[in-house]
């Protein structure tokens, strides 16, 4: 399963048998495969983007929708935890603005083959588990989940790492599952997060709770490090000053992620 999708190395093109540069940091390598097909233009058109703004709904069938579910929320880190102040951050969707200056990266696309999706299981319905560096310590099980406002890192994780409650921010912040349930943190802590050569400073809202993951990076996460995740490919593409990094996610230890939440379900359920 997991064979033939060892993380071999990050740079230019990320792909596998890629010697990095001597000063290349080697990671694991995952990616993923998008297969966009447009259709062929006419002679008189000019090649283009499809013409489709952000923001704007697809085409729905005739027969309406019964319902919408949405995902697992938390207050996002760049506003105040406010009716008022979501609906101001929702209007500025609206807004043209300038894209942030970022530090001199990998301006190659980013782009999925089908030898990315080689070494795993296929059908799978496996959520994406990478392993990456937090502070001093490899942290296994890390869940990336684009359906979540927050990064979330469970107290049990932390408590390993040898931090104590009082060296967490008092910021709790109550965290909304797809189900409604709520639940409050217990505060806030940064920690240095490292994958594939490259470090963020991330802030955590730190949860206790039976972990079934030991943490999750959510949106604040993916756009910092400007990844693309693949769930078809089980992998996680972003860039770097030495190229595109591939991390190859966990396809063995998602599944024993399952098997964790089945039995804590069903002793809850006792």
């Amino acid at each position: 399963m997991a064979s033939g999708r060892s993380n071999g190395g990050c740079g230019a093109g990320g792909g596998r048998g890629y010697n990095a540069p001597p000063n290349a940091v080697q990671q694991p390598v995952n990616q993923a495969f998008v297969n966009l097909q447009e259709e062929t233009p006419q002679a008189h058109e000019l090649l283009g983007p499809p013409k489709r703004q952000r923001g704007q709904n697809p085409k729905r069938a005739n027969s309406p929708p019964r319902g919408r579910i949405t995902m697992i929320l938390g207050p996002p880190e760049d506003c105040a935890d406010s009716v008022r102040a979501l609906k101001k951050r929702a209007r500025q969707v609206c807004t043209l603005r300038t894209a942030p200056s970022e530090p001199s990266l990998c301006s190659d696309p980013i782009s999925f083959t089908s030898e990315d999706a080689k070494g795993i299981q296929h059908p799978h319905s496996d959520p994406l588990v990478i392993e990456v560096t937090m502070g001093d310590f490899n942290v296994e099980r890390v869940l990336i989940d684009t359906g979540s406002t927050v990064n979330v890192l469970c107290w049990q994780t932390l408590e390993k790492m040898g931090v104590t409650p009082d060296q967490l921010k008092p910021e709790t912040r109550t965290l909304t599952g797809y189900d409604g349930v709520a639940k409050m943190s217990m505060g806030d802590v940064k920690l240095q997060v490292r994958a594939g050569g490259v470090t963020r400073k991330t802030k955590f809202a730190v949860i206790d709770a039976p972990p079934i993951y030991n943490a999750i990076l959510g949106v604040p996460w993916i756009y910092s490090m400007q990844a693309v995740p693949s769930t078809y490919h089980l992998c996680l593409k972003f860039p770097t000053t030495t190229g595109i990094c591939t991390l190859y996610g966990d396809q063995r230890i998602a599944r024993v992620c399952s098997v964790i939440e089945k039995k804590q379900r069903t002793a809850e359920n006792a």
